[in-house]
């Protein structure tokens, strides 16, 4: 099998031939584009070229609780497709809101005979945070009594 193409099958017609194109994992132009606006249109100005071709960049803009920002970024491939995809933060310094413990949506059940622990409790809570979706909650559980207590 060979596996180079010979000069006289280059096809020298257009744009394209057999010299190297600069590109990073397939695309040959990143763009970025911030926009502090919350509409979600395609920006059509602002743009500016990721250089070096690499998939990183970093910025630091001035930002205060309550901002948004939306991240825009445009990559073009070495025949010209181009895809555009954007994300969006809000910043939010406000701690979130628990159910009180003497709400109904705050239960704590115990000696839960179902699941895979027999006789293992259950801890209920709304946890709500307007605009921010949680990841993880983490909760610390302290003992105030003993089993002589009892």
């Amino acid at each position: 099998m060979y596996r180079f193409v010979t000069d006289k099958l280059d096809d020298n017609e257009g744009g394209r031939s057999r010299t190297v194109i600069t590109n990073y994992r397939g695309i040959v132009k990143f763009e970025v584009n911030w926009d502090q606006s919350v509409s979600g249109q395609v920006p059509t100005t602002g743009w500016v070229d990721v250089n070096p071709l690499n998939d990183e960049v970093s910025a630091q803009r001035a930002l205060v609780d309550g901002d948004r920002l939306r991240v825009w970024v445009r990559a073009t491939d070495s025949v010209g497709n181009i895809k555009v995809d954007n994300t969006s933060i809000v910043i939010d310094g406000s701690p979130p809101s628990l159910s009180t413990f003497n709400s109904t949506a705050h239960e704590i059940q115990l000696n839960v005979a179902d699941g895979e622990f027999k006789h293992s409790s259950r801890y209920s809570v709304i946890s709500v945070k307007i605009f921010i979706n949680y990841w993880t909650l983490n909760f610390a559980y302290f003992v105030s009594k003993t089993i002589d207590d009892f």
